[in-house]
């Protein structure tokens, strides 16, 4: 079943390496709400026979609008669109937002599953991060949701300058110590439209060679392992049978529907984004028009690249399904980077698949981009 991704664009104080599209006047929240729901209406006319069994609120700051607006969100969605009876749905989450009593409202909204920005249990490094609560807060917050949620995700920023892997380590520890079912990690990247790159540009800050990237790479995955979870993608560890449903969808290739600016859709090969600007996201859906900034119809090498893209970057290619959706025999239409890879284990083979290894994991970019990439 395909998924519902919704963006919530308000946040109360920009982060110095975030790039996603945000704004931090909440007071058009209302405005926004009603756009919103006039978009899920109009799309909802094109997707009657569809079902859906993921929805997922992500932003910008989702928990910044208070549960009863969640609610209404969640309400409109189930009277315009078919959402399974065990859908996933999740709430992107800041720790500084919660109260105990605010964790309950959203569970009884319908969010089972809670994902928190907390990118660090150091106090140095949520200030180098420009975040805006403390450790303890981070800490806190994660207990307090576990008594209302059992499917918790704490996202992990790492390959900050002058970091350690001793600090590394107290961060993913103080995750694992918390129980919480699912973690991903991220290396700290430098997007241009950034404070942080701008900081870079002036060397205020240093990247981490890509060496050092590596060393840390693999200390995170080392560490995740054998701490109990699954490396199921890249970046993303869970406990066994608590992979993301929504983002699986987008590592397999499978349909997901956007909704909000900036927001994404894919269906069937064809691609659309909304505008990235909250003026014209309003202003198409005041007139009663879609807010789709470009429609992008793939061609059939455009999908196949991005189909292996997303599959070796995750759970693997099976070949049952991909000569369901190409004409081709996985294996025999890229055989020399086949058998390379398996001798140099960056990947292995059994009847069923080609997957990479831990090692492949480390370097998928550039093995995609060197073998598969077309």
């Amino acid at each position: 079943m395909p998924g519902i991704y919704i963006h919530i664009p308000f946040c109360r104080k920009r982060c110095n390496y975030c790039d996603f599209y945000f704004i931090t006047n909440l007071k058009s929240a209302g405005r926004f709400l009603a756009c919103l729901k006039t978009e899920i209406t109009i799309s909802s006319e094109q997707e009657k026979d569809e079902s859906y069994d993921s929805v997922f609120f992500g932003g910008g700051t989702p928990s910044v609008l208070p549960a009863s607006e969640i609610d209404s969100i969640l309400n409109h969605l189930h009277k315009n669109f078919t959402l399974s009876a065990d859908s996933e749905i999740t709430l992107e989450a800041n720790p500084e937002d919660f109260s105990a009593v605010k964790f309950r409202d959203y569970a009884e909204a319908g969010i089972n599953r809670i994902s928190f920005g907390v990118q660090s249990f150091l106090d140095s490094e949520l200030k180098f991060l420009t975040r805006q609560h403390t450790a303890e807060d981070a800490m806190n917050a994660v207990r307090n949701a576990s008594v209302y949620f059992g499917n918790i995700n704490t996202d992990i920023i790492y390959s900050l300058p002058s970091q350690t892997i001793k600090d590394i380590d107290f961060s993913l520890s103080a995750a694992a110590g918390l129980n919480v079912s699912h973690i991903s990690a991220y290396t700290l990247t430098f997007e241009e439209r950034t404070p942080l790159y701008k900081s870079l540009q002036k060397n205020l800050v240093k990247k981490n060679p890509e060496s050092l990237e590596g060393e840390f790479y693999g200390f995170v995955s080392e560490k995740l392992i054998s701490s109990g979870y699954g490396h199921y993608e890249v970046s993303n560890f869970a406990r066994k049978g608590f992979e993301c449903r929504h983002n699986l969808k987008y590592w397999k290739y499978e349909n997901y529907a956007g909704f909000g600016p900036s927001a994404h859709s894919m269906k069937n090969g064809i691609r659309r984004n909304n505008f990235r600007n909250i003026q014209d996201y309003y202003s198409s859906l005041e007139k009663g028009i879609l807010p789709v900034e470009e429609k992008i119809i793939l061609t059939p090498k455009q999908k196949k690249s991005e189909y292996i893209m997303l599959a070796l970057r995750s759970s693997g290619i099976y070949y049952n399904d991909y000569s369901k959706t190409f004409p081709e025999d996985f294996r025999e239409e890229f055989g020399k980077p086949f058998e390379v890879l398996l001798k140099e284990n960056f990947a292995e083979s059994n009847e069923e698949g080609f997957f990479l290894t831990e090692k492949g994991y480390a370097v998928a970019d550039e093995i995609i981009s060197k073998y598969f990439w077309t």
